[in-house]
């Protein structure tokens, strides 16, 4: 019980603080030998109460978008052509190019699938990825922190920053902290990029657990309360996490989570160094 509140809370905080869940979860499982009774449903559990998340925190963004799409729907049956739904539909615009910027995403995680799971069982190059993750957040102090008007998310944008979550997979380098920088060095304003990242991730997110549970086998421990506590955990932490990174984006500061990736990510290579040398 204890092991699975812990795994929710660091799931919860860094699926949206820029700190990369999944390195956070290969490394700390490593150290607290989690002996994990569920296999690959907790992994989909702990990401379905994130995902529960965002859609707490957008939820109005999300009806907009869903009302929007079934009336541009309307509108193009009855002769409308797409050019004008495009330019004067906003939120219709804007689930669209969520759909071309997952295109890339799920190319990546497709062609590289295999490889982006063995690296899960490397807690050493998920430090060094978190290492690098503090860099880019670093780099935003300097490109894109100015900028409140702001380029509007295009398609060329879309497919970069869709791109970029592809290549967030890798455990340690963080989903969230990636796409908004590469949307702040392309000039989004911090708002759009903070809005688009997360949406961007709903279907990223969705498809990873509906792959995970094909995956899975039959459940035979009914013993599951454990399992939904963590989820319950996971949601309400996230959903706080995210709230938190907002009022950061909005202000300018999110390079301000290098310094932790830095700190964490040297104390614990330095520590797997160390302990591989006294094996």
């Amino acid at each position: 019980m204890i092991d699975y509140i812990i795994l929710g809370i660091i799931q919860g905080l860094t699926e949206f603080l820029p700190i990369s869940s999944s390195g956070h979860l290969v490394i700390l499982k490593n150290y607290l030998q989690v002996k994990d009774a569920h296999g690959v449903l907790l992994e989909v559990m702990l990401h379905l109460g994130t995902l529960l998340s965002i859609f707490a925190v957008f939820w109005k963004d999300i009806l907009e978008i869903f009302r929007w799409v079934i009336i541009s729907t309307l509108k193009l049956c009855s002769g409308c052509h797409p050019k004008e739904i495009w330019r004067e539909d906003h939120y219709t615009r804007f689930f669209l190019l969520i759909l071309i910027g997952t295109i890339p995403t799920g190319i990546i995680a497709l062609l590289f699938e295999e490889k982006f799971e063995s690296l899960f069982s490397q807690p050493f190059l998920a430090a060094i990825a978190i290492l690098i993750t503090g860099i880019v957040l670093w780099l935003t102090k300097f490109f894109g922190a100015k900028n409140p008007g702001g380029k509007p998310v295009n398609v060329f944008r879309a497919l970069i920053i869709g791109a970029v979550q592809g290549i967030a997979i890798t455990p340690g380098i963080s989903r969230s902290g990636m796409t908004i920088s590469a949307a702040s060095y392309m000039g989004i304003n911090r708002e759009t990029a903070v809005r688009y990242s997360f949406l961007l991730s709903i279907p990223a997110v969705a498809g990873a657990v509906i792959l995970q549970i094909k995956k899975m086998d039959v459940v035979h421990d009914k013993n599951l309360i454990p399992l939904f506590i963590g989820t319950g955990v996971a949601f309400v932490v996230g959903y706080l996490a995210l709230q938190f990174l907002i009022k950061i984006v909005q202000r300018g500061k999110l390079y301000v989570f290098a310094y932790y990736c830095w700190g964490f990510g040297c104390a614990a290579a330095i520590s797997f160094l160390l302990k591989s040398l006294y094996k």
